[in-house]
């Protein structure tokens, strides 16, 4: 079984232009997440899978491998599908699918979502603050107690009716990374377009409401990644401090 680790990365953005080329503490948000991904001992090869020449010319530039597809992809899913096709993993080869907009994702969290991955596997960590279980722009999961992902939501869930407010009830944030079998990840990219994931805007959705089964694996609190304009400030700052101690 090998793993590969596959970052979808495309120019265009509906909250922050350009996003994978935003300039943060020296490097593009693009180079921060293939760096963190490549620090990652359970990946055997990193990629970067895009239609855009910019993007191509910019991941070359730090010396990354790249493969180009298609520009007609509705999801990152479907992109590192064609990417695993172009690559040529294997059925029982590990896929992950690590956003281009995640530089701070636990790298132990990943490696225990790929060895969790008998179909699909991904990441969730605590939310520390009331703001951010409310926010749309936050992704929460729901998780039973075996680790399946019950539902994704950008509404707060799980909401109690007994006690409405925040309070002390642990809540989880959805980390914007897959771990999935390559049999797995095919049969999910050919799925059509499901109604929970239209409405929600969660590509994960569609696998859900088909039946597969997704493990979530908890990490520990991380900085959340990259999604709205507001975001850039506190990711420049976390991140010009992490490369003075390096």
């Amino acid at each position: 079984m090998g793993v590969i680790c596959v970052l979808p990365a495309r120019i265009s953005s509906t909250r922050i232009s350009r996003k994978p080329l935003q300039p943060l503490a020296g490097r593009t948000l693009l180079e921060w997440c293939w760096r963190a991904a490549s620090a990652i001992r359970s990946f055997d090869r990193v990629v970067i899978a895009t239609d855009s020449d910019e993007i191509e010319g910019c991941a070359r530039g730090f010396d990354a491998e790249v493969v180009r597809t298609r520009s007609d992809h509705a999801s990152g899913t479907d992109r590192v599908d064609e990417a695993a096709d172009l690559l040529g993993a294997a059925e029982d080869d590990v896929v992950v699918n690590f956003q281009a907009d995640e530089p701070f994702v636990d790298g132990g969290a990943v490696e225990g979502a790929v060895r969790r991955a008998e179909e699909v596997a991904t990441i969730a960590a605590p939310i520390r603050a009331e703001d951010e279980w409310r926010s749309p722009a936050v992704v929460k999961v729901a998780r039973a107690a075996d680790g399946r992902a019950l539902y994704f939501s950008r509404s707060p869930i799980p909401f109690s009716r007994d006690e409405p407010e925040f309070g002390t009830r642990a809540r989880l944030r959805h980390v914007g990374v897959y771990a999935c079998r390559r049999s797995a990840l095919k049969r999910w990219a050919a799925l059509p377009e499901s109604t929970l994931e239209r409405a929600e805007r969660l590509e994960q959705l569609r696998a859900l409401e088909a039946g597969m089964r997704i493990h979530v694996e908890l990490g520990p609190w991380t900085e959340p990644g990259v999604d709205l304009p507001a975001d850039i400030a506190r990711a420049e700052r976390v991140l010009s401090s992490k490369e003075v101690r390096g």
